[in-house]
């Protein structure tokens, strides 16, 4: 067996994407076909992008759910997983994120990829606070 110096990358690599790839559908990681079927139909109709005014930033969103539903569903790994997350604008410039490691880039994907979702679930939370 020949040695791969970049083993522990490559796995890494390939952890980080298939949390990612599951964050995007919304389902566990060990989720079976037919809720990774039922999830991925949902996240498509919802972000596709003759529904989200055609822009860039949509099409990426569509190819992103694709990539992991693909990655989840069929074991095909594709780089653009991880690719589009570091080709992004707006990377944050005030430190908020280690971009130096993969878990970094994620949170600032997730962040960014789900930010209006995050911002009403603060919201939510808040209002439930004040109302005790």
């Amino acid at each position: 067996m020949k040695h791969d110096p970049d083993f522990m990358e490559k796995i890494t690599q390939d952890l980080e994407a298939r949390k990612a790839a599951a964050r995007i559908l919304n389902v566990g990681v060990m989720a079976d076909s037919n809720e990774l079927k039922k999830a991925y139909r949902k996240t498509a109709t919802e972000h596709h992008p003759d529904h989200n005014g055609n822009t860039p930033e949509a099409n990426k969103k569509f190819i992103l759910i694709k990539c992991a539903y693909d990655l989840l569903a069929f074991d095909k790994f594709n780089d653009k997983l991880l690719q589009e997350i570091n080709t992004w604008p707006g990377v944050p410039e005030d430190n908020k994120y280690n971009l130096d490691n993969p878990w970094g880039h994620f949170l600032w994907w997730r962040e960014k990829f789900y930010a209006s979702e995050i911002k009403n679930e603060r919201s939510n939370e808040k209002k439930r606070s004040s109302c005790i």
